[in-house]
């Protein structure tokens, strides 16, 4: 095993920290008004261990939405995998659609701090011009990385769309995020069952589906 594996976990570790420290800092105070010595302090590390791992708060921002576009990918492909290969039609694939509705509520895009920290990422972006095509090329990705994996699965499936597929994910996601808004707003009397009975109606209204619709 080389000499440096242990340096290089705590080093991921201490990246970890700062950016989970970040995340609630972020949900608390907003992106602009969380200072470095702030994440630092929640994080509990001092600022050069912040600077060993990130130039500055942007940076530290960036690669936070990395790392959350990451995870989304990995829970979207582990709900997509509870389809199987052959061929269903669309009630069978319905079916299936709570199972993969636990899987995505379960994963970032449903955390409460991680929605709130979407809308003050943008509105940090709005704030600071310079940050925003890095922040779109991030986010981007993930939508890329996200819409590749459905569409795997809808050519698999050989079900078709009545929109295009980019507009699809925009519209998913929207879906996910002003729900659990919602939820947050209504301290949490928005029940699961509501959302995954609202995501089914638009999986139906824009997925056309071998052998039950015209």
């Amino acid at each position: 095993m080389s000499e440096t594996t242990p340096v290089s976990l705590r080093r991921q570790h201490t990246k970890e920290r700062l950016l989970a420290a970040a995340t609630e800092l972020f949900a608390e105070r907003s992106v602009q008004a969380a200072s470095v010595e702030e994440i630092c302090e929640r994080a509990g590390f001092t600022r050069g261990a912040f600077y060993s791992n990130f130039d500055s708060k942007d940076e530290l921002v960036l690669e936070l939405v990395r790392q959350r576009g990451a995870q989304l990918v990995e829970v979207t492909k582990k709900a997509l995998s509870l389809i199987p290969e052959e061929q269903l039609d669309g009630d069978a694939l319905l079916s299936i659609l709570s199972r993969i509705n636990a899987v995505l509520a379960a994963g970032p895009a449903m955390d409460t701090n991680w929605v709130v920290v979407r809308v003050e990422l943008q509105l940090y972006a709005h704030r600071n011009p310079e940050l925003r095509p890095a922040l779109a090329e991030a986010t981007y990705a993930v939508a890329s990385l996200a819409a590749s994996e459905l569409g795997a699965v809808l050519q698999r499936q050989n079900a078709t769309l009545r929109i295009p597929l980019n507009q699809l994910i925009i519209i998913m996601d929207s879906y996910f995020e002003r729900s659990r808004s919602y939820e947050i707003l209504g301290g949490g009397n928005y029940p699961l069952e509501s959302w995954q009975e609202g995501l089914e109606h638009l999986v139906r209204a824009l997925v056309v589906f071998p052998e039950t619709d015209e």
